[in-house]
């Protein structure tokens, strides 16, 4: 799993963010705490979207514009509601083009012995990452949110606000847990599954599977 160091306060590499959605905001207030990187502003296609703190650069097509300026560094400012199809797309295109994309830890996260955080990662306020927990590329754990001891994240996975992972679960690629869930110890949610809000698991989740409700079931589709 590749790792990058998580830039800390003295450093103030140029940034851009992708995206304007509330998300982004989300994105812009952890790379503001952490105090190591200027952003030097956001790209949107819906510059009505813009968050008026930075200025909007454009759409993506001024990246390599940027990029050969010396803004070598990027934030991916876009989330998901259902699929984190969107998202992995911008992180795989921005590589592509030469960028870093930052690692962004919240200071008040709590990051415990022996954890490991890929590139382009984003870590919210108030989360908790146990020991030898594993997070891939893209992930983003969202604010208060809890993984426990030896759960392995796998890349562009979303954990959203307040949701409980259990220890030695294993998220799958792509994979997206709801505000409020739960995922009982040992669990496998698979690639690209989605668990829906409150959710409880207790049962392996297979890939492409929506699961709602206590416990959780999957979807039967209408007919």
């Amino acid at each position: 799993m590749a790792t990058q160091k998580v830039r800390t306060a003295g450093s103030k590499d140029k940034v851009v963010i992708l995206g304007s959605s509330g998300h982004a905001k989300c994105v812009m207030d952890v790379l503001e705490a952490m105090g190591s990187f200027e952003i030097v502003g956001l790209t949107t296609k819906d510059p009505v979207r813009a968050l008026g703190r930075y200025p909007v650069l454009g759409d993506d097509e001024v990246l390599p514009d940027l990029l050969s300026r010396g803004v070598t560094w990027a934030a991916v400012g876009v989330g998901g509601w259902v699929s984190n199809a969107l998202r992995k797309q911008i992180y795989e295109r921005v590589k592509s083009l030469g960028f870093q994309v930052v690692t962004a830890v919240h200071p008040s996260a709590v990051i415990t012995g022996g954890v490991t955080i890929g590139e382009g990662s984003v870590i919210f306020a108030g989360v908790v990452l146990n020991p030898e927990v594993r997070i891939g590329e893209n992930v983003v754990v969202a604010t208060g949110s809890t993984v426990d001891h030896e759960t392995v994240v796998e890349s562009h996975v979303l954990i959203s606000a307040g949701v409980s992972v259990g220890a030695k679960v294993t998220i799958r690629e792509g994979a997206l847990l709801a505000i409020g869930s739960t995922i009982t110890s040992g669990i496998t949610v698979g690639k690209d599954a989605l668990v829906g809000a409150g959710a409880v698991v207790v049962r392996d989740v297979p890939d492409g599977v929506r699961v709602y409700g206590i416990p959780a079931r999957p979807v039967i589709p209408s007919i």
